[in-house]
C-alpha cells in the first residue's frame, strides 16, 4: 500500500531507533532502582540454561516458557550475571520489535502511519520500560510482529514463495507460543481472519482459506511439545498462581460480573486507567495521554469503519483479541497480559494522523506533531527516570535499599565483614513467591572477597565481629536506627561510625574497634542493661570455654525478660548462639514450655537468621516472645531450645558453655504464679 521510503524518511527511522535505543540504554543499572523478585527468577532460570539444562516448559515459580532463556542465556554466558547483561537481551528484543512493527505497518497501511507506529513505540512508556525489565514477557512482541508480517508477505507472493513465507510466519507464530502464555491468544487471530474474508470476500477465500491453513498448521507443530508437555503436567502452568485466572473461572460458572469489569478496566487503559501495580509502570497512568489517547481513538474508530478492508480488519481483530488475556484475568489492566496489542497499537495514531494530513497540509500542523512527539517523549522520560523510581512502591518490589548497599560496598575497597538486615521476607528460604536477599545480592554485589550474612534486625541479631560492617537498607537517620535493637544495645555500645545512604536508602554502621563476636558479645551483656531483652540474668557466658566441637551451634547465653509470671502472661526468651561450623539454609529454632510429664504446654518456632548465609565463629541471637494459656496450672515449667530444618524436621547438634549437647537443651524453669 505504500511507495518507495524516500530519504527523508529514512533519516527520520534511523533518528527514531537511535532515540528508542537511548531510552532503553541510559541508566541500565540504575533504573528499574534494583531488582524485582522476578527478575531474579528469571536471571536463575537462565542462569540453569548457561549450565545446559534443556527444556521445552519449566515448571518453577509459575511455570514459564523457554524461549526467552535460551535467547538471554549467550548474553549471560560473554558478561557474566549482572543485571546489565540480562537487561540487554530486553533491549535487543524492544529494538527488533519496533524495525518488525514499522516494516509490517509500512506494508499494510502506509508509510506515514508506520512511522507513527514507529515514533510511538519508541518513546511511550509501556515499550520503554519492557525494553528495559528483566522478563520473558519482552519474546511475545517481537516474535507476534514477525508472525503478521510475514503472513503479509505471504499475501503478496505466489507459488513456492508464498508457501514458504506462510511457513515463516507459521514458525514464528508457534514460537510465540513457546514464549509467553499470552501468546496463546493469537492463533486465534488468524482463525477469526479467515473466518473475516470468508465473510466478506467469498470468491477470494481460496487465496486466503491457504494462507491461513499454512500458518496455522505450521504453529501446530512447533507448538505441540509445549501442548503436549502441559496435557502431561496439567499442575506445571498455574495459571491460578495469585488468584490471576478468577475472572475466568467465575465465566465458567455463568458469573460474567467479574469480567466485564476487568474488559472495562483493559479497554480503558490507553486512555483513563493504567496497570494498578507498580512494577512496570507509575500506578494507574495510562498508556496514552490526552492528546495521543484522541489520536488512538480517532484511528481505531477509523480502521472500523474501513473494516470491508482487509488489512485494517485484520489490524483491528489483532487488537482486541490481544486484549483478551488481560480481559480474562486480573488485576486489570496488565500491561505484561495485553502486550501482544503493542503490534498494532500505534498504527492507531498513525491512522488518525495519515487521515488528517491528507485533509490539512500545512506547517502549523507538522509543528503541532513534532510538539506532541516531543512532549511524550519529556513525559516519559520524566516519569521513567524521575517519577517512578522514586515511588517508595517501586522501591520496596525492586529492593532499592539493597541495591544502594550493594553499590555503596562494591565502590569500597574495605573487606571487613559485613552483616545485613532484611525483612523478613527476604530471609524465608521456603516462602513460594519471594527471593531471598542473598539471591538479589548475587547479582548486586560484584566483591567476591565479601560473604554478608543476612538476618531480620527486628527480633534476631548477627555479630560478624570487629572491626566489621552492619547495613541497614531502608533504614536512614540516628532515630530509625535507635528503634532497632541490635543498634541500640550492641552497636551504639561500641566504638562506631555511621554512613548515611543517598536518597535515605539506608545506612552502614561501621564498628572499628577490634574483637571476636563472641568476644562483644560477653563484653556488651556484661555491661548495664547490655542486652536485646530486659531483665538479663548474670554469669551464663564464658567464650574462652568454647572449644571446638562436633556440634554445629553453641548456645553462649541467654537471657529471660522475667522468670515468674502469672497465667495468660507473655515472657520474652533471647538466646545467643555461637556458629562453630558451616550451617545449612533454613534453620528454626524452636523454644518449648514443658510441663512435667513433657508435654508442651507452649512454644515458639522462628529464626530470623539466613542461617546458610553465616560463617564459622558468628554470633546469631534471635528472640521468641511466648504466651501462657489462661487456664495454666500454678508451677514449674522447664524451658527447652533447639534447631532444626522445618522440611525434613531434623535436629541440629548442638551444645553449650557448660558441655551439655544434643539436639534439644534444657534451660532452667519459668514459674507461673497464682
Amino acid at each position: 500500500m505504500s511507495a518507495k521510503t524516500p530519504v527523508t524518511k529514512w533519516l527520520i527511522i534511523v533518528a527514531l531507533l537511535l532515540l528508542a535505543f537511548g531510552l532503553r540504554t541510559v541508566a541500565l543499572v540504575e533504573v528499574p532502582p534494583g531488582l524485582h523478585n522476578d527478575e531474579v527468577m528469571e536471571i536463575q532460570t537462565t542462569e540453569t540454561v548457561v549450565n545446559g539444562r534443556v527444556g521445552i516448559f519449566f515448571p518453577e515459580d509459575t511455570g514459564h516458557e523457554v524461549l526467552y532463556y535460551y535467547f538471554a542465556a549467550p548474553f549471560l554466558r560473554v558478561l557474566g550475571n549482572t543485571p546489565f547483561a540480562m537487561r540487554l537481551p530486553s533491549v535487543f528484543l524492544s529494538m527488533i520489535s519496533m524495525c518488525v512493527i514499522w516494516v509490517l505497518t509500512r506494508r499494510l497501511l502506509g508509510a506515514t502511519e508506520a512511522l507513527s507506529a514507529a515514533a510511538g513505540f519508541a518513546v511511550v512508556f509501556w515499550s520503554v520500560a519492557f525494553g528495559r525489565v528483566i522478563s520473558h514477557v519482552c519474546m511475545e512482541v517481537p516474535l507476534a510482529a514477525l508472525t503478521a508480517y510475514f503472513f503479509w508477505r505471504g499475501r503478496a507472493s505466489h507459488g513456492a514463495p508464498a508457501v514458504a513465507l506462510w511457513g515463516l510466519s507459521g514458525l514464528w507464530l508457534g514460537l510465540s507460543i513457546n514464549a509467553y502464555t499470552a501468546a496463546r491468544i493469537l492463533p486465534a487471530i488468524y482463525v477469526a481472519f479467515g473466518l473475516y474474508m470468508l465473510l466478506t470476500d467469498p470468491s477470494g477465500w481460496l487465496d486466503w482459506r491457504k494462507g491461513v491453513a499454512i500458518t496455522l498448521a505450521v504453529a501446530a507443530v512447533v507448538a505441540l511439545p509445549l501442548a503436549l508437555y502441559l496435557f502431561q503436567h496439567p499442575a506445571a502452568d498455574q495459571l491460578s498462581f495469585f488468584d490471576i485466572n478468577r475472572p475466568l473461572v467465575e465465566l465458567r460458572k455463568g458469573n460474567v460480573g467479574p469480567v466485564v469489569g476487568t474488559s472495562l478496566r483493559t479497554l480503558g487503559m490507553f486512555a483513563f486507567v493504567g496497570d494498578p501495580l507498580p512494577y512496570f509502570d507509575v500506578p494507574g497512568r495510562p498508556v496514552f495521554g490526552p492528546v495521543g489517547a484522541l489520536l488512538f481513538a480517532s484511528g481505531l474508530i477509523i480502521a472500523l469503519r474501513r473494516w470491508r478492508e482487509p488489512e485494517y480488519a485484520f489490524v483491528v481483530l489483532w487488537f482486541f483479541l490481544s486484549l483478551v488475556p488481560g480481559m480474562l484475568s486480573q488485576p486489570a489492566p496488565s500491561y505484561t497480559r495485553t502486550i501482544g496489542a503493542q503490534v498494532v497499537l500505534f498504527a492507531f495514531p498513525g491512522i488518525a494522523i495519515s487521515a488528517l494530513l491528507r485533509r490539512v497540509r500545512h506547517v502549523i500542523l507538522y509543528v503541532a506533531l513534532i510538539l506532541l512527539f516531543v512532549g511524550n517523549l519529556a513525559w516519559t522520560a520524566h516519569s521513567y527516570f524521575v517519577v517512578w523510581p522514586r515511588l517508595r512502591s517501586v522501591q520496596f518490589w525492586h529492593q532499592s535499599g539493597l541495591k544502594a548497599t550493594a553499590d555503596r560496598l562494591n565502590e569500597r575497597p574495605d573487606t571487613s565483614p559485613v552483616a545485613i538486615c532484611v525483612p523478613d521476607h527476604l530471609i524465608n528460604e521456603h516462602d513460594p513467591w519471594w527471593k531471598p536477599a542473598r539471591l538479589h545480592m548475587r547479582y548486586l554485589l560484584h566483591r567476591p572477597d565479601l560473604s554478608p550474612r543476612y538476618y531480620s534486625c527486628a527480633d534476631a541479631m548477627v555479630l560478624v565481629g570487629a572491626p566489621a560492617r552492619y547495613a541497614f537498607p531502608d533504614i536512614a537517620g540516628v532515630e530509625q536506627l535507635r528503634d532497632i535493637p541490635i543498634y541500640e544495645h550492641f552497636l551504639g555500645a561500641l566504638n562506631s561510625q555511621v554512613t548515611y545512604l543517598p536518597e535515605d536508602m539506608g545506612s552502614i554502621v561501621r564498628v572499628e574497634e577490634t574483637g571476636a563476636p563472641a568476644q562483644l558479645v560477653a563484653r556488651i551483656l556484661s555491661e548495664p542493661n547490655g542486652t536485646l531483652a530486659t531483665e538479663a540474668e548474670e554469669g551464663r557466658l564464658s567464650a574462652s570455654q568454647l572449644d571446638a566441637s562436633d556440634n554445629d551451634a553453641e548456645l553462649l547465653t541467654y537471657t529471660l525478660s522475667t522468670s515468674s509470671l502469672k497465667p495468660g502472661e507473655t515472657f520474652s526468651l533471647t538466646t545467643y548462639w555461637l556458629a562453630t561450623g558451616e550451617l545449612s539454609r533454613g534453620l528454626v529454632q524452636f523454644t518449648h514450655v514443658l510441663s512435667a510429664d513433657g508435654t508442651i504446654v507452649a512454644q515458639a518456632d522462628r529464626l530470623a537468621v539466613d542461617s546458610g548465609s553465616l560463617l564459622p565463629g558468628d554470633v546469631f541471637a534471635q528472640v521468641h516472645r511466648l504466651s501462657l494459656s489462661d487456664d495454666l496450672s500454678p508451677g514449674k515449667y522447664p524451658l527447652s531450645i533447639g534447631l532444626y530444618t522445618p522440611s525434613d524436621g531434623v535436629r541440629l547438634q548442638v551444645g553449650r558453655e557448660d558441655r551439655a549437647s544434643g539436639t534439644e537443651l534444657p534451660l532452667e524453669s519459668i514459674l507461673v504464679k497464682k
